[in-house]
This record gives structure tokens, sequence and C-alpha cells, in this order.
């Protein structure tokens, strides 16, 4: 079988979706299958064409957004050697569909996110254009919509009115060869307390964007109630910093708080440490408005840590162990369930794992599928 992947971005960009993707790439052509990979140039470093063994990568445009209107021709042409076509939410799937027109080929779209009136709700007076831009995707005709949870599939249901037959849901995958507590030292989880002293603390952790769809403002808010219940209580919060993060923001909500010593701030550490972090941690925050898979919860249940999170969205679809949901933004619900974990009053949630042999095997149903 022959692959197009039509996709915004890809490797060496890193991300959920990007790694993702790359790995059912790589295990579909370890499966004997060709792929071929249409996507954005988005460094001007990166080579417009490699081919290693039967993946072949095109790159063209400057970004994942005008990469779309670049060479459409040539995308129709490689389309037509192709079975099959897969592509996925936002900028890639108009064009994918378009391409379908032109060659006859039929196309999965993997949908990551649906936002619908979530629209007004994050992006204020910008609204209107994300939600017609979205509308008009679903506008376009797809053979099969790959949904990455349940909540994500009834999202479409409800805004789109889709067809039941064309909608599957595909969990995302972890990998659980890597999120494993066994894989990592409680030796050195001693040692990074020590240096960040925190040895004698009770350690939350915070980590990832503070985005528009998170509530972590309001945790900050809630932390000088649980310090006055918790002296002992420190804010882990590892934030990335760029010019699009607000966490100069955060940053001033602190000193407003004045609760500077109980909080612990780290711009950044690499996915290969990461885990470390939440393991030496005795719980982990991640506070969310929606998620349309949730592969940070996913994440820590994988390495079965203590987690604090929302009862909203795909969340309670992937999350497991020990769990105290919260609603979003309620401070006082956030106090106090910072302090049940305290006293060890929470949610037992029994063992769910997201593995990809599930994922491909799936994956290559549906291209058997809407190819007879």
């Amino acid at each position: 079988m022959k692959i197009l992947f039509i996709l915004d971005l890809y490797k060496p960009h890193i991300w959920w979706v990007e790694i993702l993707f790359e790995n059912i790439i790589s295990r579909l052509a370890s499966a004997w299958n060709d792929i071929v990979v249409l996507t954005s140039k988005y460094d001007k470093s990166l080579e417009k064409y490699e081919k290693n063994g039967n993946i072949e990568i095109y790159r063209v445009g400057n970004n994942r957004y005008d990469f779309m209107f670049y060479s459409i021709f040539t995308w129709i042409k490689l389309a037509k050697k192709c079975d099959i076509i897969h592509t996925t939410t936002y900028n890639s799937a108009i064009p994918a569909s378009l391409i379908w027109m032109f060659s006859w080929k039929k196309v999965v779209l993997t949908v990551h996110e649906i936002f619908g009136q979530l629209w007004y709700k994050f992006m204020w007076f910008k609204w209107f254009f994300f939600k017609i831009f979205e509308s008009l995707i679903f506008k376009f005709p797809y053979q099969k919509y790959i949904c990455v949870s349940n909540y994500t599939k009834n999202s479409l249901r409800i805004h789109f009115w889709l067809d039941d037959s064309k909608l599957i849901t595909i969990y995302n995958w972890i990998d659980y060869s890597f999120w494993n507590r066994d894989n990592f030292d409680i030796e050195n989880f001693s040692q990074i307390r020590k240096d960040l002293w925190l040895e004698n603390n009770y350690v939350w952790l915070f980590y990832g964007r503070p985005g528009i769809s998170k509530w972590l403002e309001y945790y900050i808010k809630a932390i000088p109630e649980i310090v006055k219940k918790v002296p002992e209580f420190k804010a882990l919060l590892i934030v990335p910093h760029s010019s699009n993060n607000p966490i100069t923001k955060i940053e001033n909500l602190i000193d407003d708080l004045k609760i500077r010593d109980n909080i612990v701030l780290i711009p950044a550490v690499s996915n290969l440490e990461l885990p470390n972090y939440i393991l030496v941690s005795d719980f982990v925050i991640i506070p969310s408005l929606v998620e349309w898979f949730g592969f940070a919860v996913a994440e820590v249940s994988a390495l079965g840590q203590n987690l604090i999170t929302t009862e909203v969205a795909a969340i309670p679809e992937v999350a497991c162990w020990n769990v105290n949901f919260v609603e979003p933004g309620n401070i006082s619900d956030i106090v106090k369930k910072v302090i049940d974990f305290k006293n060890w009053k929470c949610t037992k949630i029994t063992k769910k794992e997201f593995r990809w042999e599930e994922n491909i095997e799936k994956t290559l149903d549906v291209y058997k599928e809407i190819l007879k």
C-alpha cells in the first residue's frame, strides 16, 4: 500500500502531534508500506526532498500556513500514484480534500481537536474567523474521520452532524517503553530535590504551556490558602519561556500574591528528563479547560503518579491511578483537593493503556475499509 500523508508540520519539528505521526509513519513503513509525506518547509535549513528507505518527504512553502498553497499540482501528481491520502486538522485538511477532487484518491482525516463554540471562549474578538475556518474544513468531503477520543467524536456529531458510519475513535498512543516508572533511578530523585532545595517539602508539579485552555492562574491564586494549611507546600512550575507565552503574567501574579518563596520556577527541561521531575514530585496538577485526548494526563498516569486534573472533555477517558478531579477555575475546590491528597483522599481509577499496536492495527483497518 502506498500512503500519502499531508501534514502541517513534521520532524524535525517536535511536539505531541509530530511525534505521533512520525511513529505512525515509521511503523507503517516497517510493515512494507510505501510512504510519501508532504509538509511545510518551516526551516530554511531543511531539505526540500528526502528519501529514507520507503519513506519520501517533500517540503514546500515557508511555514505551516502557506505550504498548502504551494505546488498543489505536484501534490495531485503524487496523489495519483498513492492508494490513499491521510491528513489531519487544521491547515492541511482542505488542500487534502481538494487533491481528492482531482485525483479521486480517498482521504482519511485525523481530527485532533474540534473547538466549535469554544472558539468564542478562547479567542475573543478573533473567534469568528477561527470558527468559520473550522466549519469550512468540515464542509469538505472525507471518507473517514479518525477521532482521538470519544469526546472528539461526539463533538463532531454535535457541531457538524456527520454520519456516524464515517466516524471512528482511535486513541492516540503512549510510548510505555519510555513512560515507565522502572526506567528512572530513585537516587536521582533525591538529587533533584536537593538541587532545587525541596528536600523537606510537599511538592506539586505543573508543567506545560500556560495557554488560554489552561487555568494555571487559578491554581496560583489558590496557593496562599494552601500554604496556610500546608506550610511545607511548594509549587514546582516547569513553564517554557517564549515570545508567545504569557509567563510574565504568571510571574507578576506570583509577586502580587507574595508567594515567591513557595514557587520553584524552571524555564524548561528536556523530554528525556521530564519524567524525573514528574516522579520527584509528590503529586502533579494538570489544569485544563478542554482536552481532545490529553497526552500529559496519559503520560502522568502511565508513570503511576498522583494527579489532580479537571473532569472535562476527554480527560476522564485517559486518567487513571490516584486522581482527584477539580472544578475548572474553582479556587476553593483546588485548595480542598490538594488537602484531600495530603490526607490520601482520592479516586482510584483502574489502569488504562493506549498502545501503538492497537492504533496502527485500527488505522490499517480504516484504510482497508475505504479501499474496498
